[in-house]
C-alpha cells in the first residue's frame, strides 16, 4: 500500500517527476559513458603493449630484468617448461630471445629491439600474421626478417631490402649480420611499432651466439584478470629455482602510473557529474516535502502515523530515481556495444600526442557489469542521503503551524 501511494504521489505533478527523470537520467548516461570511455581507453592502452606485445606474466632468470643481459638469459630447460605448465590455468608457453642491436640500411642507423620468436606460436598468442603491413610473413626456418613499418619507414627500407644488424652477443662476443627483410609489420602500440624487429627464434640464437637460449618464458592465459593469482603460483613453484615469474604490472609500472594519474582525473570530472546529481535530487526531495506540509499535517490530524508518511516520502525518492537510473542504462548500453564495436580513432595533434606516449590513438567502450554497478551504487546513496530531509522535516514539523499555511 505505501509502495501504491507513492507511485501515485509522484504523478500527482508530472512535469516535475519528468524534469527530475530526465537529469537523472541524462547524468546517468553520461557518468556510465564517460566510465566506459576511460576504462576502455585503458584496455586498449594494455592490451596493445602488454597483451599483445609483452604478455601478461613472464618468467625470467632472476637478474635478469634488474640487468637485461644475455649474460642473465636462460638455455632451454624442460624441467622449467613442464612447471610452468603444470598450473591449471596455464594454456602454453613462447620462448623469447631480447636484446639490442644497432640496425643498419643506407646512410640511415637506428638502435632496435631484436626479438627472436617462434612464428608460429607467436602468432596464436598476439595475431602477428594480421598485423602483416606488406611482404609474407616468416616462419621457423627462415633467415629473413620481419619489420616494424616506423622503424622501417625511419630506415627507408623496403620488402626484398638487406637490413644489417651489429650488436653483443653472448658472454661478449660480437654479433654482426646481414639479414633480407621478408616483410613489414603494423604494430597497434606506436612506440613499439619505431623500434621492433622479429626474427626466427634459431636465427636469433645464431646472431648472438646464444645456442639453445632465450631471456624470457611468456606464459599463456585467456583471463588476463587471473594475472596476480597466476603469478603468485608460479613463484610459489619456482621459490627455490633461479627463476621468478613477473606480472605485467611489475614489468611496466610506468603504464600502471599513467592509467592511475588519468584515472584520478577521470573520477574527478565523475565527482562534479554527481555533485550536479546530488543538488537536482535533493531540489527535488526539498519541493516535494515543503509543498505537502499541510497534506502531512492532515494526514496526522486524521491518524496517520508519521512514520507512515516518513515510508512513503523515501519509496517516492526511491520510485523517481530508479526509473531514472532503469532508463539511464538502457539508453547507455546500446550506445557502448556500438562504440565497442566501432571505436572512435583520433586524428591530428590528439592522435600524435596519444602515439608519442606509445598508445593506440582509439577511444573503445568497455561493457563491464562493475561500471554500471559502480554509479548505481554512488546514485542510490544520492538518494537515501537526500531522502533524510523529508524524515527529519515529517519528525519535526509544526502541525498546527502547517495548518495554517
Amino acid at each position: 500500500m505505501n509502495i501504491r501511494l507513492a507511485w501515485r504521489n509522484i504523478w500527482r505533478n508530472k512535469k516535475r517527476t519528468l524534469i527530475t527523470i530526465t537529469s537523472v537520467t541524462f547524468a546517468v548516461v553520461m557518468a556510465v559513458f564517460t566510465r566506459s570511455f576511460q576504462e576502455g581507453t585503458y584496455s586498449k592502452m594494455i592490451e596493445n603493449a602488454v597483451g599483445q606485445f609483452t604478455g601478461y606474466v613472464q618468467v625470467h632468470q632472476k637478474d635478469y630484468w634488474d640487468d637485461k643481459t644475455l649474460d642473465n638469459g636462460i638455455v632451454i630447460n624442460d624441467s622449467l617448461i613442464n612447471v610452468i605448465k603444470s598450473v591449471p590455468d596455464i594454456e602454453g608457453v613462447n620462448l623469447r630471445l631480447e636484446s639490442f642491436s644497432l640496425v643498419s640500411f643506407g646512410n640511415n642507423t637506428k638502435g632496435a629491439l631484436i626479438m627472436g620468436i617462434d612464428p608460429k606460436a607467436e602468432d596464436k598468442m598476439i595475431g602477428l600474421r594480421k598485423k602483416m603491413k606488406s611482404g609474407n610473413f616468416i616462419n621457423q626456418n627462415d633467415s629473413s626478417l620481419l619489420v616494424g613499418s616506423k622503424l622501417a619507414e625511419f630506415l627507408g627500407l623496403n620488402v626484398g631490402d638487406t637490413l644489417v644488424l651489429l650488436g653483443q652477443g653472448h658472454w661478449g662476443q660480437s654479433a654482426i649480420g646481414a639479414y633480407p627483410v621478408k616483410g613489414i609489420i603494423k604494430m597497434p602500440a606506436p612506440d613499439i611499432d619505431r623500434q621492433i624487429i622479429f626474427m626466427p627464434l634459431k636465427l636469433a640464437q645464431s646472431y648472438y651466439s646464444f645456442d639453445n637460449g632465450i631471456t624470457s618464458i611468456v606464459v599463456k592465459f585467456s583471463d588476463s584478470k587471473e594475472t596476480a593469482k597466476i603469478t603468485n603460483i608460479l613463484n610459489q613453484k619456482l621459490k627455490h629455482t633461479q627463476y621468478r615469474a613477473m606480472g605485467w604490472r611489475t614489468m611496466m609500472p610506468e603504464m600502471v602510473q599513467q592509467i592511475q594519474s588519468d584515472r584520478t582525473g577521470g573520477i574527478f570530472m565523475i565527482a562534479v557529474l554527481y555533485m550536479i546529481i546530488a543538488f537536482g535530487v535533493f531540489g527535488t526531495v526539498l519541493m516535494m516535502t515543503e509543498e505537502r506540509k499541510k497534506e502531512f499535517a492532515v494526514m496526522i490530524s486524521i491518524g496517520t502515523q508519521r512514520t507512515k508518511l516518513m515510508m512513503i516520502s523515501i519509496y517516492e525518492t526511491l520510485l523517481i530515481n530508479s526509473l531514472a537510473i532503469v532508463l539511464g542504462i538502457i539508453i547507455t548500453i546500446p550506445i557502448i556495444i556500438y562504440y565497442n564495436h566501432n571505436p572512435i580513432r583520433m586524428t591530428g595533434e590528439a592522435a600524435k600526442s596519444i602515439a608519442k606516449l606509445g598508445i593506440e590513438p582509439v577511444m573503445p567502450t568497455i561493457l563491464e557489469p562493475s561500471i554500471f554497478a559502480h554509479q548505481i551504487e554512488v546514485i542510490l546513496i544520492i538518494v537515501l542521503v537526500a531522502s533524510l530531509y523529508p524524515l527529519i522535516s515529517i519528525a519535526r514539523f509544526n502541525m498546527i503551524k502547517a495548518l495554517r499555511r
